[in-house]
C-alpha cells in the first residue's frame, strides 16, 4: 500500500488546561492521528509514545471554581482558589508496544494532582489495538482502552455556625448555602474520569 513521505501533524499552539495531545511527539507516522492506525504497526520489540496530555476534564472542573467564593458571617471574603489550586496539573502519557505485525499493547499512566481540598488519584491506562485486512486495500482497526484510578475526591471543611449550629463538618463550597451542613456532604466531588473506557472501530481503504 503506498505511503506518503510525510503526514500532516496537528500542532497545538497553546497548552492550557485543555488536553493538548502531543501526537507530534510520536516517532512513527501512524501515531499522528487516530485515522493513521491504518498504517502497519512498528516491528515487535519497539515502544512508541503515542499521546501526551496535561490537564483533563476533572482538572478543568476543579479549576472552574477559581474566581468563586462566598462571604463569611464576619464579612470576610472566602476565595475558592486557595483550596482548589495545585502547582502541578495531572499529566497523562500513553505508549504502544507491538506484539505482532497487527496487534499492539497500549499502556500508560497519569500522575494525578492535588490541592488543599481535593485530589485526583494517579491512573493506569491499559488497552490494545488490532488490525485486520478485509480486502487487499481495506483494513479494519479496533482500538480499546480502559483507565484504572484517576478518581477526583474532595475534602470537607469544618465550620462554626455559632450558637445555632455549633461546629460542624460541611462541604467547603456550600458552607454558606441554605442547605444543612450534613446535606452538603452529599455533593462532595467523588467522580471517575468520564473517558475511562474508550473503544474505536475504523475501516480504511486505499485507492
Amino acid at each position: 500500500m503506498p505511503r506518503p513521505t510525510q503526514l500532516p501533524v496537528s500542532r497545538p499552539t497553546r497548552i492550557a488546561w485543555k488536553c493538548a495531545c502531543a501526537w507530534a511527539l510520536a516517532v512513527v507516522p501512524w501515531a499522528c492521528a487516530q485515522a493513521d492506525w491504518a498504517y502497519p504497526l512498528p516491528s515487535p520489540g519497539t515502544t512508541s509514545l503515542i499521546e501526551l496530555c496535561q490537564g483533563s476534564e476533572l482538572s478543568r472542573q476543579v479549576r472552574s471554581l477559581h474566581g468563586q467564593g462566598y462571604e463569611s458571617s464576619g464579612g470576610e471574603r472566602v476565595e475558592f482558589a486557595a483550596w482548589y489550586s495545585s502547582n502541578w496539573t495531572d499529566m497523562r502519557a500513553t505508549w504502544m508496544t507491538p506484539l505482532s505485525a497487527n496487534t499492539g499493547f497500549i499502556w500508560g499512566f497519569g500522575t494525578g494532582e492535588r490541592g488543599a481540598k481535593y485530589r485526583i488519584d494517579p491512573s493506569l491506562k491499559l488497552g490494545f489495538i488490532h488490525r485486520a485486512a478485509l480486502a487487499p486495500h481495506t483494513v479494519l482497526t479496533v482500538r480499546a482502552t480502559t483507565t484504572l484510578g484517576g478518581r477526583l475526591r474532595e475534602k470537607s471543611c469544618t465550620a462554626d455556625y455559632g450558637d445555632i449550629g455549633g461546629v460542624q463538618t460541611v462541604n467547603c463550597r456550600l458552607a454558606a448555602s441554605t442547605l444543612e451542613p450534613a446535606e452538603t456532604l452529599r455533593y462532595l466531588f467523588n467522580e471517575t474520569p468520564r473517558d475511562r473506557h474508550q473503544i474505536s472501530v475504523s475501516i480504511s481503504h486505499a485507492f
